[in-house]
Formats: C-alpha cells, structure tokens, sequence
C-alpha cells in the first residue's frame, strides 16, 4: 500500500509523482490534497483511469477553495481552465489484480448526522468497500485530515473503520 499527501499541489505538478507511486504496482495506492481545477472530477478520473488500466479510480473532491493565495505559479495549469478556485481531492487506486473492479462508495455518515458530519468530511474521506478476487470483503478508507472539528471526524470514522472488514 502507498499513501502519499501531497500536501496541497495542482494536479499538473502532482503527475510525475503520481506516476511514480503507480510505478510500484502496489495493491492499494491513497493520494491526499491533489488540487483539482473546479468541475474537473471526471475528466481526471477518466484521464487516471486511461493512463492506469490496471488500476480502479475513484476520487472524492471537496468544496472550492481559494488557489491564488497560497500556490506557487508552477502549480497552478496555465492551460486556461482554471480560474483561481479548484477542488482538493483524496483519490485511491486499487490494482485489478489484487481486488475486483466495482468498489461501492460507502456513505459513513448516518442521515441524522448529516449537517453536523458531512460538511467536515466531504472531499476528505472516501470510504471504499471493495472486495477480493477470493471473495473477502475489505474496507479501505483513504482520509485527509481536514483542520476544523478534526476530533468529531476521528472519533466518527474511529467508530465504523474497522467494521467493515
């Protein structure tokens, strides 16, 4: 398993170290804080996807955030779609060989906590319930941990992490 966070960095800036870490076959491979343009989630899925065909994608993308102030100018795609705003992202890969394609997206907050969890936590986990090609059930959660009402997310996620295994 590799887990990497980058800690904020663009997406362009982030691919030779992405192809890096995919390099290693690992099994499961967990990214953090890669800065994504705003409404660009699919096409990078689908570009991940293209450029790793042995590997499944899947990629939880937070609210905008303010880009301009706190990037370098060679993070930041000169390529004309980004507007200063993007997306911070957790992606995780999990190689075909090892799990089987089609990883449900777990919902890990229960309705009624909805308001007080959710907003903490959207773009920063993703909750993945995957299983193997010998049939065993495997729970991989891939979280970034956010700076506000941190406690309330660890002791939630505490709570249901290992459940699902």
């Amino acid at each position: 398993m590799i887990l990497w966070n980058f800690g904020p960095l663009g997406i362009h800036a982030a691919q030779p170290y992405i192809a890096q870490a995919m390099r290693k076959k690992a099994a499961i491979v967990m990214l953090q804080e890669i800065r994504i343009p705003r409404g660009s989630k699919f096409r990078v899925q689908r570009d991940f996807r293209r450029n790793y065909q042995e590997y499944g994608c899947y990629i939880a993308a937070g609210s905008d955030i303010d880009l301009v102030a706190d990037m370098d100018g060679d993070q930041v795609p000169s390529d004309g779609y980004n507007d200063g705003r993007a997306h911070i992202t957790v992606v995780t890969f999990l190689h075909k060989r090892v799990l089987r394609p089609k990883a449900l997206v777990v919902n890990w907050h229960k309705p009624r906590e909805k308001k007080a969890l959710e907003h903490i936590g959207h773009g920063r986990v993703l909750w993945l319930d995957a299983m193997t090609h010998e049939g065993e059930r495997v729970g991989i959660i891939n979280m970034h941990q956010s700076t506000a009402r941190r406690s309330d997310l660890q002791r939630r996620l505490a709570d249901v992490a290992f459940i699902t295994s």
